[in-house]
This record gives structure tokens, sequence and C-alpha cells, in this order.
């Protein structure tokens, strides 16, 4: 779900982008910061796990009315850099700042995104549609940010962070299965032993 999520943000922010209003030229893509200098370009930096989620059941329903056990699925957290390639010229920084701003703008306006949200979205995967990606602006130090470009090798570009809750994976297949628990039976009370 990682790419299916990634590709939801690409096509939000290219349906907010294309708008006439604001620069229809440019395009999002995802790929490295330092690749193309005048595209938005979405690239995924870290991938955290989300602990709180860590502890569900692993006892799915199944439809013949029993329990298969399967392992939980990982929630992840993914922090994207949004960046807008901006080259030498004043021009070209200037427009690559208005870009910036409209990231902003567009998810300042939808921080909750879903396929359902999105009609541009398609995905061959059949759990795509329940991707469910919450939208948080992440702040980095002035240190944290250029150890940060310095990782990917780049210049640094106007770009901004955000940390996307929650990614759902999980593998197939299962560990074992089971009816269902409809009747508990009570044993007869167990006599104590006499104390000799």
């Amino acid at each position: 779900m990682i790419f299916e999520a990634l590709q939801l943000l690409r096509a939000e922010l290219a349906a907010y982008l294309a708008d006439p209003r604001r620069d229809t030229q440019v395009q999002v893509e995802l790929g490295s910061p330092t690749n193309s200098p005048d595209q938005v370009l979405l690239s995924l930096v870290n991938v955290e796990e989300e602990t709180t989620l860590r502890n569900s059941s692993p006892y799915q329903r199944n439809p013949a009315g029993g329990y298969d056990l399967v392992n939980p699925p990982v929630f992840l957290n993914l922090y994207v850099l949004i960046s807008a390639g901006g080259q030498e010229s004043a021009t070209t920084y200037a427009t690559a700042l208005k870009r910036l701003a409209w990231v902003v703008q567009c998810f300042q306006q939808k921080t909750v995104l879903s396929p359902a949200t999105q009609a541009g979205f398609a995905s061959d995967d059949p759990g795509a549609a329940r991707l469910r990606l919450s939208l948080d602006l992440y702040s980095l130090s002035f240190e944290k940010l250029s150890q940060l470009w310095g990782t990917l090798g780049g210049k640094q570009q106007p770009c901004v962070l955000y940390k996307v809750r929650v990614v759902e994976e999980q593998g197939e297949g299962q560990l074992g299965h089971g009816p269902e628990i409809t009747l508990i039976e009570r044993r007869s009370a167990i006599t104590p032993l006499s104390a000799n």
C-alpha cells in the first residue's frame, strides 16, 4: 500500500495544481528530488511503524462463520518530502515558491484523503479502496533539514515534509483456522484434598 498511498497523494496534488488559477503546466511525479529541476516531486524519505496500533487481534472472522488465524497488519507512517524544483534563475525559483505554497494549500484544504475523495485515482490493488490517509505538516530543524538534503545527495530546494498516517500493510496467507466458540462447558467442582 505504500506505492498506492503515494499515488493517491500524487493524484490529489496533480488535480489541485491543474486548476487554471494555478500552474497547469507543472508535472507532479514520484521520484528523487535531485532528478528533475522543473517538477513537483514526491519522495518517500522515511517509514515508521505506528506502535499504538500494534496490538490488533490475529483472529479474523471468515465467511463460513469460523475464525482464521493471521498475522495482524503492520500500520505505517510515511514521511513524504514534496519538493518544487528551482534552478539558478530568479524566475524559476519564484515559480518553485509559488508551487510550494499551492502544495501547502492543497493539503491544508484536504487533510484526510481516500480513493473516494479522488476521482482520478486508480489502482490494480483491490485493497487500495481501504486507504485512508491523514496528513500532518512535519517541521524539521535547520540542522536536520540540512542532513536530509545531504543524505539525498542534492542541493536544497524549496520543500515541505508531510507525515502521512496510517498506511496498512499485510501479506497474504493465514496461519490456521477454526470454528467459532459457541458453547463453554463448566466442569464439576473439584473436591479439595484433605490435609493429613
